[in-house]
């Protein structure tokens, strides 16, 4: 294949080379190598690729009939072993706990693996994702497209916090979370009145304990002095 430096709409340099590898070091530069050359921080207009069977010579015009020949240099990128293996271990975390083989503590022990992992809107996510939001860490449980207005604390349909969840201590009631029959939870803050769930549901905004007698019971009994809190998220 041949390596072009194009300039002023002609052939400067050509380089015949049997191979060429590029890495992306932006979204729009690229370092290239060859055979026998290297470049670095260039662009897609900079260094043209062109198979084998494209006549080519040094001064050649570059009429737009030849530069439809040109191979995208999307077709050459290689990724490292580093670079792949974030995306590798994406995956086999998505799958253990989409098939509920990570628990939610387990997750949280990992966590310092997931830095970075931050939601923000328009991305694909797959149900068993796990992202960063406000301290905390969300498991995807239905796959979609994120956008603006569909923050995980917002869409318990889509989204499920994860916490841990202490023997003894005192669960303070957040949007998000699979509750079941039984549970017990504080409301508003860890002074607040103690609730008890009534039916399973996923909590959302609206459905705050005190206005959904249907889901949520005023516990009976005396609370112990100062009780440790729950920990949510990270």
């Amino acid at each position: 294949m041949f390596i072009v430096i194009p300039f002023e709409g002609r052939v400067r340099t050509l380089i015949r080379s049997s191979f060429v590898v590029a890495k992306r070091l932006s979204e729009t530069t690229y370092n290239l190598s060859g055979d026998a050359f290297q470049m670095t921080q260039v662009t897609a207009e900079q260094a043209l690729v062109f198979p084998d069977e494209v006549s080519l010579e040094e001064g050649t015009v570059l009429t737009d009939e030849l530069l439809m020949q040109a191979l995208p240099l999307e077709n050459f990128i290689s990724v490292s072993a580093d670079e792949a293996l974030p995306n590798v271990l994406g995956l086999l975390l998505r799958t253990a706990v989409a098939d509920g083989r990570i628990s939610d503590e387990e997750l949280l022990s990992v966590q310092p693996a997931l830095e970075g992992r931050n939601w923000h809107a328009n991305i694909a996510v797959q149900m068993g994702d796990v992202f960063t939001y406000k301290g905390s860490l969300w498991r995807c449980i239905q796959a979609h497209t994120t956008q603006g207005g569909w923050q995980p604390d917002k869409t318990p349909a889509l989204w499920h916090r994860v916490e841990i969840i202490v023997e003894g201590t005192v669960r303070v009631w957040a949007a998000g979370i699979d509750y079941v029959a039984g549970d017990e939870v504080a409301y508003p803050d860890a002074e607040g009145e103690l609730y008890v769930c009534q039916q399973a549901h996923t909590s959302q905004a609206g459905w705050e304990p005190p206005g959904v007698p249907a889901l949520w019971s005023p516990a009976n009994g005396s609370r112990q002095e100062n009780p440790p809190v729950a920990e949510m998220g990270v």
